[in-house]
């Protein structure tokens, strides 16, 4: 499926609309602005930094822990250094706006069926070869188009649309974290859920804060070497289990994404080791979701993750005590759907992102009773 058919069927992320149901919907709340011709965008003062003695400021939000001089900006492309300051460009300026189901996140063990404000800002922390939102997430706040879109008028669209939640996606929510923590309080004040698909590359004492008002996390990881998040960063895969344990700790449902690129991160043992430490660390009840490659951004060259490498390392990870193994990115295939870890009856059928069957009742099989781990009432 080339990228002009997925657009087509509305699977992948446009910039500057709000996709609701079948047809795209023009804000009512949200003023379109192109970002090329307007004025200098809005800077709010970072929350995580501080000043040092020659001048410069210190990003402490994610461990790259960057030094900048006035006038210069961050690896993220959206935090700028002014007169002893840090402030950042991208608060208020969601660059896509969505109502997408909860599945597409990937959450599958959280209030299925649920629609969510699907949003996310320019820039991004990292930079991964396989990116599939690069046009986003590599550029700045000036170069892509944008909404101005305060918190309070986000949760007017969430409400409007009927959404259940808010999911802070498609690049990266560390690097909107000043918009998030505001959107994210607005939210839950309204009854709203809060759902980060995140690399997981910040710092701990943020990380924290960003706990405190979710309620679902997917942490996507790409790989144990950092060249698979583009080089830019050290010791990313550390980084990243560190900030799965504290998710964990913290009492939020959450769920892993494993992308599986071919001839990069697509070796068995090394994806069972990967399991092997969730599975120690963050337990057998954690979904694991192994997504299928397209070729993108810097990895156009290679082909498409073969279904049947997922379904193999799928039987392994199940073999190895994991209870919800996920095949993502291959619609209709039965590794989308949820089934009973005890008399392994079909509980959640889903096809794409449809939900056609539920059997999921009060939190349980609906056959056999065992509780079922996750989110299943709003």
């Amino acid at each position: 499926m080339d990228r002009r058919e997925f657009l087509k069927k509305g699977l992948l992320l446009g910039t500057g609309c709000l996709l609701c149901g079948t047809g795209l919907v023009s804000p009512s709340y949200a003023e379109r602005t192109d970002a090329k011709t307007s004025a200098s965008p809005k800077l709010k003062e970072a929350s995580f930094y501080k000043k040092l003695d020659d001048g410069r400021v210190q990003c402490t939000l994610c461990p790259l822990g960057e030094k900048m001089k006035d006038g210069q900006r961050s690896v993220c492309k959206v935090r700028v250094a002014r007169k002893g300051k840090l402030y950042v460009e991208n608060y208020g300026r969601p660059s896509a706006l969505h109502q997408d189901p909860i599945e597409k996140n990937p959450l599958y063990h959280f209030i299925p069926g649920m629609k969510a404000l699907a949003l996310s800002t320019a820039g991004c922390n990292l930079s991964c070869p396989a990116c599939q939102n690069w046009e986003m997430s590599q550029k700045r706040v000036d170069e892509i188009k944008i909404f101005n879109l305060m918190p309070d008028e986000a949760v007017k669209y969430a409400k409007k649309y009927e959404c259940g939640a808010i999911s802070y996606t498609y690049t990266e929510p560390v690097i909107f974290y000043e918009y998030f923590m505001d959107l994210a309080k607005a939210g839950k004040s309204a009854g709203l859920k809060n759902c980060v698909v995140t690399g997981g590359y910040i710092n701990p004492e943020p990380l924290k804060k960003m706990t405190e008002v979710a309620d679902g996390f997917v942490v996507s990881i790409k790989g144990i070497s950092d060249d698979e998040y583009g080089g830019v960063c050290p010791d990313v895969f550390s980084v990243i289990k560190n900030s799965l344990k504290i998710i964990k700790s913290a009492g939020k449902w959450l769920e892993v994404a494993i992308l599986t690129v071919p001839t990069r991160n697509d070796d068995i043992d090394q994806l069972k080791n990967i399991a092997g430490w969730i599975k120690n660390n963050l337990g057998t009840d954690t979904p694991v979701h192994f997504s299928r490659f397209y070729p993108s951004f810097k990895l156009k060259n290679l082909p498409q993750t073969p279904v049947s490498l997922l379904e193999k390392i799928r039987k392994e990870v199940f073999s190895m005590g994991m209870k919800y193994v996920y095949i993502g990115n291959v619609p209709g295939h039965e590794g989308n759907n949820t089934y009973c870890h005890s008399c392994k009856k079909l509980l959640v059928q889903r096809v794409g992102f449809r939900i056609l069957k539920n059997n999921i009742q009060g939190g349980k099989c609906g056959f056999c009773k065992t509780p079922i781990p996750g989110v299943w009432q709003a």
